[in-house]
């Protein structure tokens, strides 16, 4: 029965487009100062990887979900191995593209994205729970 709790494709989408344009443009902004290239550069790799992580969170925050038992750990757990994962990589990335701000760059966006993960294990929780309930 838990293989089936999950989130819907269009909350998936909307979710990564939400994600590329806020933190594309906090990038932009935060980075712009130094100047308009690595402003630009620094936004579409944000915007860029602010989208393929949010598909990946929520995709790996189901999976790490249904790994545990007890509901503290189901919602927490997944959230802070996601984040973790996703940080180092989002840092790396911008290490790579050679953007100026690095930390104020992606520390906005990894608070954001540690609360999406719990909302988004706290949907699963309850979605889960509803179905067990039909099941008793």
């Amino acid at each position: 029965m838990d293989q089936y709790v999950r989130t819907s494709r269009y909350f998936n989408r909307l979710s990564a487009i939400f994600a590329f344009i806020l933190w594309g443009g906090w990038a932009w902004h935060i980075n712009s100062q130094t100047s308009t290239q690595s402003g630009i550069v620094a936004g579409l790799t944000q915007g860029t990887s602010s989208f393929l992580i949010t598909l990946f969170m929520v995709h790996a925050v189901t999976l790490l979900f249904h790994r545990f038992h007890h509901p503290f750990r189901k919602v927490l757990l997944p959230a802070v191995i996601v984040v973790c994962s996703t940080s180092l990589f989002l840092y790396t990335v911008h290490l790579v593209m050679g953007t100026p701000r690095i930390l104020a760059t992606i520390l906005p966006a990894i608070t954001v994205a540690f609360s999406f993960c719990l909302f988004t294990s706290f949907k699963l929780l309850r979605i889960h729970q509803q179905r067990s309930c039909q099941y008793e």
